[in-house]
């Protein structure tokens, strides 16, 4: 599944269309066409794992699950579930899913690290208060609390803050807490140009590697998420 800084990319390749109108929707998991066609796209932004396509009076959402995928004026062998004509140009959508919202259901932004309205400190209360007796590394995928982060960026982030996925979030030193989201923040902001590079995965420290430094990764299976950690347990401190 797409993490949050790929959805980034996503919007960095659409934005092209930002501002034009829409002369036509379809696809056989739309069934929000006939809203769409005629209006125009005021805007394209990114929640988490959501591609936001911001229209006068409504937002439609796209979620690309597991396998979704789009193309710009190319199409599969196979139907689209959604698209979007601009005139000659158009884009297709594969296999997501879609929700509509009123544009006055907004997104919580200040969740959310690629927007200007991130606050760090919201993200820290809501971590130490909902989930003191939880492992950090199970809690780090709720999207409610990290919007966008994924296995790749849970693993990595948690390595750089040196940092053991089982530790009990309550027990981590507040400084060390602080580092890990900033780590967060930096690591997903970092990845969006790797991603467009498509350098991501083989530039990542540990993720699906088997040494770091000549220190052998362990892989651990969490009981609940039921997600891969690669952890290097000479490095990463259990709290």
């Amino acid at each position: 599944m797409p993490e949050g800084p790929t959805i980034v990319v996503f919007k960095e390749k659409l934005q092209k269309f930002e501002h034009k109108k829409v002369t036509e929707s379809g696809g056989y998991n739309n069934p929000f066409a006939e809203e769409i066609s005629g209006k125009t796209l005021e805007n394209i932004d990114t929640y988490g794992k959501y591609l936001l396509l911001k229209f006068n009076d409504f937002t439609i959402t796209v979620h690309f699950g597991l396998f979704g995928s789009f193309l710009v004026n190319e199409s599969k062998k196979v139907n689209a579930s959604f698209s979007l004509f601009f005139g000659s140009d158009f884009v297709n959508f594969y296999i997501v899913k879609l929700k509509k919202f009123a544009n006055d259901e907004t997104f919580d932004q200040e969740l959310n690290v690629f927007s200007e309205q991130y606050q760090l400190s919201k993200t820290r209360k809501l971590l130490l208060e909902k989930f003191p007796k939880k492992q950090i590394g199970d809690v780090l995928l709720d999207q409610n609390v990290f919007p966008g982060l994924g296995n790749i960026i849970r693993n990595e982030v948690l390595f750089l803050a040196k940092i053991h996925p089982e530790s009990i979030v309550k027990q981590i030193p507040t400084k060390k807490v602080s580092e890990l989201l900033q780590h967060i923040q930096n690591f997903s902001k970092a990845s969006v140009q790797l991603i467009a590079e498509k350098q991501w995965k083989q530039s990542c420290a540990v993720y699906q590697k088997k040494t770091f430094e000549n220190e052998e990764i362990s892989v651990i299976v969490s009981p609940k998420i039921k997600r891969k950690s690669f952890v290097v347990e000479k490095l990463q401190k259990k709290y």
